[in-house]
């Protein structure tokens, strides 16, 4: 059984300054690898572009390390964090942690785990500027 997941979109679309969702997993104890958790091209095409400006997040037990990368060839990291410690990451006061539109980058924002037991439960709140 694959880990149950739901994401959100709380506030934004593709006319939208800024765009807010959240994602909930309840791990089985396998991983998530490169999820798809801000579709660029839903938002605004085929446009690499994009600038991640805040997570927040907090896990309900255990849950592993959580990195969120901007999809392109040559994975580029953005940020890693375990959801447990209660995170609150702001990043607007230099504009965001921008994609850095490299070879094959897709401006799609993904979520990959590492550490997940069977149980672990989280959220992640994100805050993208397409």
């Amino acid at each position: 059984m694959p880990n149950t997941v739901v994401q959100t979109t709380l506030h934004g679309d593709a006319t939208s300054r800024e765009l807010t969702r959240l994602i909930h997993i309840i791990s089985d104890g396998s991983e998530e690898t490169n999820l798809v958790i801000y579709d660029n091209s839903a938002i605004i095409g085929n446009v690499a572009k994009g600038s991640l400006l805040s997570v927040k997040a907090h896990g309900l037990s255990p849950a592993g390390v959580c990195r969120l990368n901007w999809d392109q060839t040559t994975v580029f990291k953005a940020v890693s964090f375990n959801p447990m410690n209660g995170v609150d990451l702001c990043f607007e006061e230099f504009g965001g942690i921008k994609n850095p539109a490299g070879t094959g980058a897709t401006g799609d924002l993904t979520l990959t785990t590492l550490g997940l037991a069977a149980g672990d439960e989280f959220f992640i709140l994100i805050t993208v500027r397409p």
